[in-house]
């Protein structure tokens, strides 16, 4: 009897000793799986908010390749740096700081937010090659719950780091036909050679959108296509390399989003002027015509009401900057030789003017053309933009197609925009030039045309935006 009482009280002294290590381990538990959670969520809003930051700088960013601040949304940083506490998307380093507020993650006692971004491939991830990349570090010092009753402080700290990528990729098309129902809407005839280094997309739904006659060819080089929405003929000892893609989707244009840089009247219509010469608001010179023999004749880049003509003299020099034809167009050899030829670095012509008072471009009489494009600027790349204000089926047969001919040699280191006419290359002409992106295309009379890479800035290229760590 007295050695039962003796036993008394023994399960409770048990239970009462392994409860501490049950809530031991269940506090244990509990603090592993909080934190475990607080990892995931933190890696999250890491990805989160580098995607969003990596994003914001592809869609601001005009061409394939990225620089620091140009436009000023592209923040570069190498040395991580901290978001604060009230974020905005004005740059992508704010971007980066806002999607992971949205995300739970802020500048604060236990959490921190570190961005560092560039213009390149991110050195913390090897054989990933892109143009423009965001790191985002997220940390986050946990602290005890469950555990809070046996002990105080933290239980650890998370980090998560996730990095994404603006890469260019092959597949975009370096000579666009906009037209969506001409037939031989891109017309290759005639002995003509033609070459593209990144391939050719044809938007008519004609059943002979693309034509290639006459021992002509059509090649695109460098793995890419001849993409043709519609048909495509091929005949008369004409040949094509690759055999074109037929029943293509519609391709869009490259550059309908790039501003108009000048205009008229402001009221009419927006535009957005980066060069020297768009900002004049008056005609700077009236039908601009140059026949006198001289041994240079420099221009400057301003508005020419009623366009330029010139010939008979030895060489045309056109300084850098923007060059608004405002009505008539340009005739650089109708009036007579330029045998010393047409230069220009960082020049863009804008071919503008109304329904009535428009004119193309015509470039010829056996003259070498040497003429770049802006490489910075909102029109990078552009060397030739046709205004798209103004529509073909209202002018004239006459005043619907430019024309680069004569046996001249062209050396065009940027595209030829003209979304609502056609561009004609013909007799015999020997071209060069980044990209074409055009309502119709002509290429006929024994003319070469091969399609470098010099300047090319929104053609050529796809860009994604991709997790890479």
């Amino acid at each position: 009897m007295n050695r039962r009482r003796s036993t008394r009280g023994q399960a409770a002294i048990m239970v009462s000793l392994s409860l501490v290590v049950t809530l031991g381990l269940l506090g244990m538990v509990v603090d592993v799986g909080w934190m475990y959670w607080r990892k995931e969520a933190a890696f999250t809003a890491a990805q989160a908010a580098a995607i969003g930051a990596a994003m914001q700088a592809k869609t601001v960013n005009s061409g394939s390749t990225f620089t620091c601040n140009s436009p000023s949304q592209i923040w570069c940083g190498s040395t991580a740096t901290a978001c604060s506490t009230s974020p905005a998307n004005s740059t992508t380093f704010g971007t980066a700081c806002l999607y992971a507020k949205q995300n739970g993650f802020t500048a604060s006692g236990r959490q921190n937010v570190l961005v560092s971004a560039g213009n390149g491939t991110a050195p913390t991830v090897p054989n990933v090659a892109s143009s423009y990349y965001v790191t985002v570090q997220v940390t986050e010092r946990i602290p005890l719950t469950f555990l809070a009753v046996i002990a105080n402080g933290y239980f650890g700290t998370v980090a998560a780091r996730s990095t994404a990528e603006v890469i260019n990729q092959g597949g975009g098309g370096c000579i666009y036909v906009l037209d969506p129902s001409g037939a031989a809407a891109l017309n290759v005839s005639n002995g003509v050679r033609v070459s593209s280094q990144c391939g050719y997309y044809v938007d008519s739904s004609s059943s002979s959108a693309l034509s290639v006659t006459g021992g002509a060819n059509l090649t695109a080089t460098n793995g890419s296509s001849i993409m043709v929405h519609g048909g495509a003929v091929v005949n008369n000892g004409a040949t094509t390399s690759p055999a074109p893609t037929t029943g293509a989707p519609v391709a869009a244009d490259p550059f309908l989003s790039r501003p108009v840089p000048w205009s008229s009247s402001a009221s009419s219509r927006t535009y957005q002027c980066d060069y020297t010469g768009c900002d004049h608001t008056t005609c700077d010179h009236t039908n601009y015509t140059w026949s006198s023999w001289t041994s240079q004749l420099t221009l400057s880049p301003g508005v020419y009401c009623g366009g330029i003509q010139i010939g008979n003299v030895n060489s045309v020099v056109f300084n850098p900057g923007v060059y608004i034809l405002n009505g008539g167009g340009m005739n650089l050899g109708g009036l007579g030789g330029i045998p010393g030829g047409v230069t220009g670095s960082n020049v863009l012509f804008f071919d503008t003017g109304t329904n009535s008072t428009y004119k193309g471009i015509t470039l010829g009489n056996g003259i070498p053309f040497t003429l770049s494009a802006p490489t910075t600027g909102s029109l990078a790349g552009i060397l030739f933009y046709q205004d798209p204000g103004i529509t073909a089926p209202t002018l004239g047969a006459s005043a619907v197609t430019s024309y680069f001919n004569g046996g001249s040699s062209f050396s065009l280191q940027g595209s030829l925009y003209f979304p609502n006419t056609t561009v004609n290359f013909s007799n015999g002409t020997s071209t060069t030039a980044t990209g074409l992106v055009v309502n119709d295309l002509v290429f006929t009379g024994g003319s070469n045309f091969v399609q470098d890479t010099s300047n090319l800035t929104g053609l050529g290229v796809v860009q994604t935006v991709a997790i890479v760590e």
